[in-house]
């Protein structure tokens, strides 16, 4: 007599193939890992360089994780009667809520970054300037009080000021000092051009960078969200969370309707007569 059972097209056939579904899974958030610890290093909490290098490796490389974690779902679904696949799948569900929060943390934390690192970018290019036109100040006060052509050179040399060559040392102390005047006011011009083309240090140029950052950042929030469990209710974090958002509008909800009838608020119970006005008129 042929058998009527029809075929599952779950049945994997066997419990090793969904524990090797499992293990590509573990071996997916293993490679997440070694490439957050080549990130890591040199360690460099304060500097918001580092902190954006990390922040960038952790966005772009969570795919990797994330389909870990969605094949230890499934292979525990295949087989939910392995101990050891459920064991796993709970151990990296309870991960992925400290995943979630910390995606949801970056957003924040990057966008201080990248503001800081532009703040520090400026500061630096204005102390280059500042350095520049102290420079030509010191050099033009050489200029003006060398008292011959050596300790011209001399003095320019140690302040690395234009050099003096042999055919320069021939002309008359005054010549020369007319032509190293000259090549500082042309200095003097370039690192005011410069100065002038320095952009100003707007959080409104990273725009379109933080804005990115937050969506992914969000949006892998969700995403691990969606795969974790933080309680015995079997339920998802994001469902959780949900659940929790409904209960509070309901609660806000009677609250504002017993103030309402507590007040004598005509208003309110105006709004409701419309609404209970209009809703009966649809029905019939």
């Amino acid at each position: 007599m042929a058998s009527s059972r029809k075929p599952n097209p779950l049945d994997w056939g066997s419990s090793s193939s969904v524990r090797g579904l499992s293990l590509a899974g573990l071996v997916l958030l293993a490679l997440y890992g070694s490439i957050l610890l080549g990130s890591l290093f040199p360690i460099q909490l304060l500097a918001s360089a580092w902190q954006l290098k990390l922040g960038s490796a952790l966005i772009n490389a969570a795919p990797f994780p994330l389909i870990g974690l969605g094949l230890l779902h499934l292979a525990a679904e295949l087989d939910p009667q392995d101990s050891l696949l459920i064991q796993r799948r709970r151990i990296c569900a309870q991960l992925a809520v400290a995943a979630a929060l910390g995606f949801l943390l970056l957003v924040p934390l990057l966008s201080l970054a990248a503001v800081a690192q532009q703040q520090q970018r400026s500061a630096d290019q204005q102390s280059l300037i500042r350095r520049a036109d102290t420079n030509l100040q010191a050099l033009r006060q050489v200029v003006s009080s060398a008292n011959s052509r050596r300790e011209l050179r001399d003095r320019l040399l140690a302040l690395n000021g234009p050099v003096l060559n042999e055919a320069d040392q021939a002309l008359p102390l005054s010549t020369i000092k007319t032509q190293v005047s000259g090549v500082l006011d042309q200095a003097a011009a370039q690192v005011s051009r410069q100065s002038q083309q320095l952009p100003p240090a707007s959080p409104l140029q990273l725009l379109p960078e933080l804005l990115r950052n937050a969506f992914a950042s969000l949006a892998l929030a969700i995403g691990f969200a969606g795969l974790a469990r933080s309680g015995p209710s079997g339920l998802s974090l994001l469902a959780e969370l949900q659940q929790g958002w409904i209960r509070l509008r309901h609660r806000r909800l009677s609250l504002r309707r017993g103030a309402g009838g507590k007040v004598g608020n005509r208003e309110y119970w105006r709004q409701l007569e419309e609404g209970a006005g209009g809703e009966g008129s649809s029905r019939r």
